[in-house]
């Protein structure tokens, strides 16, 4: 039985320095698009980022909320409207209403998250 313990063991360590180095070559986090402007301003994970581009009809920094008059998004099926999404306060820096926008971002539901806002 002492035998069967010591190839057993043995096996073990020859092994582990293996997998050890396997451990090392995995990433840590699952690769992904790059996050744009640090990501969406809540904490929305739908798939993919959306873009549309509009016009900047209110902006609430306080509540972090921009209303936007945007064209259709064919992907979503969604008609040209006007809506709010939400924002960081970072990402309205810089913004005024009347600004024309070109957006990216992510929709849940009737709620939307900018990921990006750019002035065109």
């Amino acid at each position: 039985m002492k035998p069967l313990h010591c190839v057993t063991l043995s096996s073990l360590l020859l092994l582990a320095p293996t997998v050890l180095a396997q451990d090392l070559l995995k990433p840590t986090a699952p690769a992904g698009s790059p996050d744009v402007d640090a990501g969406p301003a809540t904490e929305m994970v739908s798939e993919p980022v959306m873009r549309a581009s509009g016009t900047i009809e209110a902006l609430d920094r306080e509540r972090g909320v921009v209303t936007i008059a945007h064209g259709p998004v064919p992907a979503l099926k969604w008609p040209a409207s006007t809506m709010e999404f939400q924002a960081r306060r970072e990402q309205l820096e810089g913004l005024a209403v009347g600004d024309e926008v070109r957006i990216g971002f992510q929709s849940e539901g009737d709620e939307a998250a900018l990921v990006s806002i750019e002035k065109r």
